[in-house]
C-alpha cells in the first residue's frame, strides 16, 4: 500500500548533493504514521490511553541516489507480527520512472507511555496486521 507521495526539497538535500541520511528517516516515519492510520489507528485516542509508537529497530538500504527536486513515493507491507512487535519493510521508489531507491526494515511496539515498557498488542489489532503478511 501506498503510504508517501512527494518530492524532495532543496533543504533535504546535502552538500553531495542527494538527499540526506536525516531525510530518508524523516519520510519513513512519515510512511509509518500513514501505515498506522490507515489500519484505523486514531492517535489522539492512543495518546488519551497513554499509548504510544516507538521503533525499536530499523535497517535502511540505500539502492540509488535520490536527488533535489525526484519525486519519490513509499509503499509499505508487513513482513511479520509477534505478541508485541509489527515487522514492516517499506520501498522508497522514484514515482516516474518506478525505480527502487531504498528500502527500509522497521520493527515497531505499542508502549505504555506511563511505564515505558512495550505492551501486547490487542488481538483484534495483531489479527489484521497478520491478515497483511507479505512472505519474500
Amino acid at each position: 500500500m501506498e503510504t508517501y507521495r512527494g518530492l524532495v526539497m532543496a533543504q533535504e538535500v546535502d552538500s553531495n548533493g542527494h538527499m540526506n541520511v536525516q531525510f530518508y528517516t524523516t519520510k519513513y516515519d512519515m510512511a509509518s504514521g500513514q501505515f498506522m492510520a490507515s489500519l484505523g489507528i486514531d492517535f489522539q485516542e492512543r495518546k488519551r490511553q497513554k499509548l504510544g509508537f516507538a521503533y525499536v529497530e530499523m535497517t535502511i538500504r540505500y539502492i540509488k541516489e535520490v536527488m533535489e527536486d525526484d519525486p519519490i513515493h513509499i509503499e509499505t507491507i508487513v513482513r511479520g507480527v509477534s505478541s508485541k512487535v509489527v515487522s514492516i519493510e517499506h520501498h522508497m521508489k522514484h514515482s516516474s520512472t518506478g525505480k527502487l531507491l531504498s528500502t527500509a526494515l522497521a520493527k515497531w511496539v505499542v508502549f505504555d507511555q506511563v511505564t515505558r515498557k512495550a505492551v501486547v498488542l490487542d488481538d483484534a489489532f495483531r489479527n489484521q496486521l497478520e491478515q497483511m503478511i507479505v512472505e519474500e
